[in-house]
């Protein structure tokens, strides 16, 4: 697999449209799906796949889903994120999976937004983890989507045919999108900048 790429692939708007760009460009792409004991995991996973089938991309499953649990124990509310700076995990098992099949690529779809509100999602953070890859072997990580906002990736994946009625971006898991939680408010943001519909019925609450 040397000329391979590994997508860390969470079923949602960015990796979606990050694995369609990747896998139109003719570039040879394994998704990887990491369970950390999110609530939406399931259907994160569900939509994943639905999104690697019709590509004819592998999907590979990393369950973490007792580590998410034992984080969560003694909390009186379930977190909806219990790894904090998730992406600091991810991007190390994505580093190690890589690194185990003799991938170069590492791929993150994180936003421009990301980069503002999520400390392991930061120019500065990325930059570090760019350098621990460099001293530990010769997978590159690639960010694509850093300079783009949440909405210029809607564009950008109407543009490359990707399904978002098959996407999943609820924090809450719920097999219809809540509608309220902070992602599928920053989902429905994005969608309305870009200028694009989303089919009715998407959300458990309309506005």
């Amino acid at each position: 697999m040397d000329s391979a790429s590994i997508l860390l692939l969470s079923g949602g708007v960015e990796s979606a449209t990050l694995l369609h760009q990747l896998a139109q460009g003719g570039e040879q792409v394994q998704g990887l799906f990491v369970d950390y004991g999110q609530r939406g995991a399931g259907e994160e996973r569900r939509a994943a796949a639905g999104q690697c089938e019709p590509l004819g991309v592998e999907l590979v499953q990393l369950d973490l889903s007792r580590v998410g649990a034992t984080f969560r124990r003694g909390q009186d509310r379930k977190a909806h994120v219990p790894l904090p700076h998730r992406n600091l995990v991810a991007l190390s098992l994505g580093l190690s999976y890589a690194t185990n099949l003799g991938a170069r690529r590492l791929y993150l779809a994180a936003n421009r937004d990301d980069t503002r509100e999520y400390p392991s999602s930061s120019h500065a953070f990325l930059a570090q983890f760019r350098l621990l890859a460099g001293l530990l072997g010769e997978v590159e990580l690639r960010t694509p989507y850093l300079d783009l906002s949440k909405a210029d990736v809607v564009r950008r994946g109407v543009g490359l045919g990707v399904d978002f009625d098959t996407t999943y971006s609820c924090l809450l898991g719920y097999p219809v999108h809540c509608g309220r939680c902070p992602q599928c408010a920053k989902r429905r943001a994005a969608f309305r900048d870009a200028g694009v519909e989303e089919r009715a019925g998407f959300y458990r609450v309309e506005t």
